[in-house]
């Protein structure tokens, strides 16, 4: 796909942080998308090794997105001031959020000042985006994509060893009801049965078997870099993907499927989030207890065709609906249709700001 339209200049977007963790599928694989068909130029925080802009900076933006990644800001009238200022030199503040604002327990104590004070906020889920418009009607959904698809794997019916993939942050409580059931099909199976795990080291200690690996970060940190993590996933057969059903859980989307589908892996999944993408017994397994549980994991390591046909179905959906080059054109109307629409999304925050912050105006 090539320029959009070449009578639309291309949008400057000023990158102010990144989170590493959620840089490369939240900012980078959307931004660059848009980027090479020229509706965006790329600013400030762009690479992995940028520091973050100081607030200052806002002051040398102009006509521009300024985007914000999960950042949280105490009220402050210097800070409500500067925020306002930057407005006025015809940029449009853009907040991304790809998680529950309750993560964030200050959030709440602060009247959510971060996404008030704005004038958008970028998520990633439709459930997410309901709970962000009572705070900021206006919200743009971008869609977790692949950037590129992987390499299609090569199987190896009968193999000696088939390996499970785990890699997420702050999942104890969806896993801990699973690893009872988790270690007693390890126990069934022996020394077929390895595991590769990132993120959460505590999983790794309470698998009870010797054929497991752990994938380390820099610098010691148990959140393996992008790059390792998915090379992970590439040498695994089934990717676990437990989530509780709760309402910070419901909020997140379906990455890890994704993920995994696009790398060869497949899951056995929960159904808080991916039955709303995964087809039971077509793209993936859904279990609905730990009994279940434990029946879908020994089916699927014991019966190589199903688990490669999952794999194989799942990849192909991928390739056909989840990679960005399929989403580019809509995340850049998303992005044209703010930057257009600046004066009346002035206007609203100026009300936001009026109703629940009125002694931070000037």
């Amino acid at each position: 796909m090539g320029r959009d339209n070449l009578c639309d200049p291309p949008i400057p977007v000023v990158l102010l942080n990144r989170i590493d963790v959620c840089a490369h599928v939240r900012l980078d694989t959307p931004l660059q998308a848009m980027q090479a068909v020229g509706a965006v130029t790329l600013h400030g925080c762009t690479e992995e090794t940028d520091d973050r802009l100081p607030l200052a900076a806002l002051g040398q933006a102009e006509n521009s997105i300024v985007l914000i990644e999960r950042q949280l800001y105490f009220p402050d009238p210097g800070l409500a001031g500067l925020f306002g200022a930057t407005v006025m030199r015809g940029n449009l503040l853009l907040h991304e959020m790809d998680d529950h604002p309750s993560v964030v327990r200050d959030l709440e104590e602060t009247n959510y000042f971060s996404f008030r004070v704005v004038s958008a906020v970028q998520t990633s889920t439709p459930p997410l985006a309901d709970v962000l418009r009572e705070l900021n009607p206006h919200v743009i959904l971008l869609e977790n994509q692949l950037a590129d698809l992987p390499p299609h794997r090569r199987y190896a019916r009968g193999a000696a060893r088939v390996t499970v993939f785990f890699g997420a942050l702050n999942r104890g409580a969806d896993w801990a009801p699973l690893m009872g059931a988790l270690n007693e099909v390890m126990r069934a199976h022996g020394a077929r049965l390895s595991f590769l795990v990132t993120g959460d080291h505590a999983f790794y200690d309470a698998l009870q078997t010797p054929h497991k690996e752990f994938v380390w970060g820099k610098d010691g940190s148990p959140v393996a870099s992008y790059t390792d993590y998915t090379a992970a996933l590439h040498r695994a057969d089934i990717a676990l993907l437990p989530l509780g059903d709760t309402v910070f859980n419901r909020a997140k989307s379906d990455l890890k499927f994704i993920e995994a589908a696009g790398h060869g892996a497949a899951v056995l999944a929960s159904p808080t989030v991916y039955e709303r993408t995964v087809r039971d017994g077509e793209t993936g397994l859904i279990y609905h207890d730990v009994r279940d549980f434990a029946e879908k994991l020994t089916l699927l390591i014991t019966n190589d065709e199903l688990r490669i046909r999952l794999a194989e179905n799942a990849y192909r959906y991928v390739a056909a609906y989840r990679l960005i080059a399929h989403h580019v054109e809509e995340y850049t109307a998303a992005y044209r249709d703010l930057f257009a629409r600046r004066e009346e999304l002035e206007r609203d925050r100026r009300a936001r700001m009026e109703r629940y912050f009125p002694g931070l105006l000037p």
